[in-house]
């Protein structure tokens, strides 16, 4: 049986790196607006204050799609600061003379994608103790 040779260091960061990497600085902050715009939206078209409006759905229904479309963003958002952070952690091995610059952009995406992620927990925090069934009875 032939020994396994020794792999060569990694010069290069692949093509999965580069999209995680671009997934955690762009990707999540697009998820934490994408998820604010959306509940806004929701929010919105259920609690519409007497002004009838073509779109306007029941508050019954607009109660349970909240907490998925909450949970999904999150899924998303921590799988990216993960993804984010192994990148960066992956990105000491490199040799190349683009090295420190690949090492300065994964930190910056795990930076943007943890910073994003705690902004995302806490719209979800506001969403989830606000009375907003109660604010749209009155309103009504």
């Amino acid at each position: 049986m032939m020994p396994l040779a020794a792999q060569p260091p990694a010069t290069t960061p692949t093509l999965a790196q580069h999209v995680a990497m671009w997934y955690g600085l762009l990707g999540v902050p697009l998820v934490w607006a994408g998820h604010v715009l959306l509940c806004q939206t929701l929010v919105e078209t259920a609690c519409f204050g007497g002004v009838a409006q073509i779109n306007a759905q029941p508050w019954h229904s607009v109660r349970w799609v909240l907490p998925l479309v909450s949970g999904a963003a999150f899924a998303l958002a921590l799988g990216g600061s993960l993804l984010a952070r192994r990148v960066w952690h992956a990105s000491a091995a490199l040799h190349s003379p683009q090295h420190d610059t690949f090492r300065f952009l994964a930190w910056s995406s795990t930076a943007v994608a943890v910073a994003f992620t705690i902004a995302l927990v806490f719209t979800i925090s506001v969403l989830f103790v606000l009375p907003l069934e109660r604010l749209c009875g009155v309103l009504q």
